[in-house]
């Protein structure tokens, strides 16, 4: 594995996700204060139908540090590995969780997110152990971690990943970039969101509003998928586009040129986080793992 060293520190993150609506088919949509919703074209793919997200949630301040790996985590990765070499992108960090806590430069979360009574994180609940991360949930809490060791302003990022099938219960998997800068939201890209449950079907949104204003959110659905199987989820983000990808596949993308004002481009360094958040009142009996996460790769822009 290719591991960059960083020291660890203590995180705190103040993240905000808006309700989701997610749309259908080929095209994803820009809901943007007053004004008429503004079509954004994508890759085509098979029309997806996906339960609607209605909640406001904010990560409030977090305190983290690396967790321990408690004997409750299941173990093992895959065995698959990211790609070393991918034209128009320099492989800048990656890992496939050796160990027994958290690399250094991830931080989990702690605490209730805003706005959703039934999310709270505990850091015990992010756990590693046989070569994978481990998000664990228990009757009363979830799990969330973030990446702040390597801030990049645009780049590309691999996500390896499988959720837990869980009929009855709507604890969902997010895969995110986030503003590295703490207090500033948006931006916010939302590269892998499924609904909990038996986890068939995903979205991706762009919060491009400017900072403090979750005006202008654009929303795609994607193709038919088993979250509950191993996948690579990933997107590219450079200066004139924001590309989706599943298992080195382009399922859809957003234009700088589709927004208008007051939508603004992401421009800012952001960080990769990963999380599960409880949806609804249901919680598990026992505990129970959400999330496996086998590697995660960071790309820059090779020129």
């Amino acid at each position: 594995a290719i591991s960059q060293s960083v020291h660890s520190t203590a995180y705190t993150a103040s993240q905000q996700h808006s309700g989701k609506s997610a749309a259908s088919g080929s095209a994803g949509t820009l809901n943007c204060c007053s004004s008429p919703p503004i079509n954004v074209a994508l890759a085509t793919v098979p029309p997806q139908h996906h339960a609607k997200r209605h909640a406001s949630h904010r990560h409030h301040a977090a305190a983290s540090s690396p967790a321990s790996a408690p004997a409750a985590a299941g173990t093992g990765g895959d065995g698959s590995s990211w790609p070393a070499s991918v034209a128009g992108w320099r492989l800048t960090y990656s890992t496939d969780f050796p160990g027994s806590s958290l690399p250094s430069g991830w931080g989990a979360y702690s605490g209730e997110p805003g706005g959703d009574p039934d999310g709270n994180w505990e850091q015990s609940n992010a756990q590693v152990s046989g070569g994978a991360l481990h998000l664990m949930a228990t009757p009363s809490s979830q799990a969330g971690v973030s990446f702040y060791g390597k801030s990049q302003t645009y780049g590309m990022y691999l996500v390896r990943m499988k959720g837990d099938d869980e009929p009855g219960l709507a604890i969902n998997n997010i895969a995110i970039l986030w503003p590295a800068q703490q207090g500033v939201w948006p931006p916010e890209v939302d590269f892998y969101e499924d609904s909990g449950g038996t986890r068939q079907g995903f979205s991706a949104s762009l919060h491009a509003g400017p900072s403090g204003n979750d005006c202008c959110v654009v929303h795609s659905s994607a193709p038919a998928n088993n979250g509950a199987a191993w996948h690579t989820y990933g997107v590219q983000w450079t200066p004139n586009a924001i590309t989706y990808t599943i298992d080195g596949r382009v399922w859809g993308s957003v234009s700088r040129s589709s927004l208008s004002s007051p939508a603004q481009w992401p421009t800012i360094p952001m960080n990769l986080t990963l999380q599960s958040q409880n949806q609804a009142s249901a919680q598990p009996s026992g505990t129970i793992e959400t999330m496996t996460v086998a590697w995660v790769a960071e790309y820059a822009m090779s020129s």
